[in-house]
């Protein structure tokens, strides 16, 4: 867990907050100091918005509405569930928009990557996956 937060931390601390406000008022608040599985859920929302953020915006520049793009992801009886009231269907003409947005949202986190090494990103990847694994309960 320690290693996990270091490198999420580093991952944080790289991270461009300009035109990013939920992002940077999530990257201000203290991460619990004694409680490492809750620092590292902490820090697993503060990269979630950070991501959530640079997509949105990778969603209007590509000429999307957000509502388009829920539909697009997730299909539109999946878009209604999250409170999207009557989403338009998904037409061909509007895939290269949404594919464009997900190459920009690429292109706004590599950075963030960057900042680690080689090691450290697959240490990193491999780290979320451990975490996020399904409990191997009884």
């Amino acid at each position: 867990m320690e290693h996990f937060n270091r490198l999420a931390q580093q991952l944080i601390d790289a991270a461009d907050a300009d035109a990013l406000p939920l992002f940077a008022g999530w990257r201000a608040q203290p991460c619990p100091g004694n409680d490492p599985v809750g620092a590292a859920m902490q820090r697993i929302h503060v990269l979630r918005e950070h991501r959530g953020a640079c997509h949105l915006t990778a969603v209007r520049l590509s000429g999307l509405s957000a509502r388009a793009a829920m539909a697009i992801n997730l299909g539109a009886p999946q878009a209604t569930r999250y409170g999207w009231h009557e989403p338009h269907p998904t037409t061909a003409g509007l895939i290269p928009r949404w594919q464009r947005a997900e190459q920009l949202t690429d292109e706004l986190q590599a950075p963030l990557y960057a900042s680690l090494s080689d090691r450290q990103r697959t240490e990193f990847a491999q780290l979320v996956n451990a975490l996020t694994a399904p409990c191997p309960c009884e």
